[in-house]
Formats: C-alpha cells, structure tokens, sequence
C-alpha cells in the first residue's frame, strides 16, 4: 500500500453508516479504518458538510446531530484539505476540461491538492485518472 494519502469522496463516509446497505456499511469501515492506522485517509471541507447535510437529513435513518457532529470531529484523524480560491479555480479548470460537473470536479481538486493516489467515489467512473488521481469505487462488488 502506498504512503500517499487515499482521498474520500462524500458517498464512502455516507456508506459508513447506512444502516440500508449493510455491505457497503462494512466496506466502508474497512476502507475509513485502513486509512485511519496508515494515517493516509484525507478529505475535504467540502466532504465534510456533505456529509453532515446527507447523515442528518437525507439517510432512511438519520443520524442525530450529536452523533453526526461527533463522527465530524473524529474525522481530525484524516488530513482535512480546505476548499480555497485556489482550489476553486482548479475545480473550475477540471470541470471545462473533462466536462464533470462543478462539485465533482472540485472533489478531484482536493483530492490532487492533497497529492492523493487514490480517490474513493461511488459517483466519478470507476478507474477514471484525472492527472494523477485514479478514482475507484469501493462499491462495485458490494452491491
């Protein structure tokens, strides 16, 4: 395994705790937990109010917000990559070059401002490189 850090889209933290889909619940955990002790897992601020947005509001079974503003704060584990104007004029170049919507394209941005091998997402297509970052859906044989 490399010691670059591996990016998290929104969708895996989701996953993590979807007590609908209880193998991508696991797949989820194992993924969240190996970048944990590597201490290579790293994520964005945009992920992290995705996130609090989807677990507090739009899973069949919410989570509380204590729980979900807890999780938030255990996520320090992870290197946190602050969405910018720099990062922002780098979304904004990937989208009009690979033609990806604005918010994925900003994903891709800080998962390359956080010099991330690998990005974790359900939504970007699986095995895509864009300039460094290879996305994998860590899902694909848990459905």
């Amino acid at each position: 395994m490399s010691d670059r850090p591996v990016f998290f889209d929104t969708n895996t933290l989701v996953y993590a705790n979807d007590t609908g889909s209880p193998k991508k619940r696991s797949r989820a955990r194992e993924l969240i937990r190996q970048a944990v002790v590597s201490g290579t897992g790293s994520i964005s601020t945009q992920v992290l109010a995705e996130f609090w947005v989807t677990v507090t509001r739009k899973l069949k079974t919410p989570l509380a917000p204590d729980s979900a503003r807890e999780q938030i704060a255990l996520f320090s584990a992870f290197r946190v990559q602050a969405v910018d104007q720099a990062t922002v004029l780098e979304a904004i170049r990937l989208q009009e070059h690979y033609q990806l919507s604005y918010w994925d394209a900003q994903i891709i941005a800080s998962a390359r401002f956080a010099k991330a091998a690998l990005l974790y997402s359900e939504d970007l297509s699986d095995g895509a490189e864009y300039e460094g970052v290879k996305v994998q859906n860590p899902f694909r044989k848990a459905e």
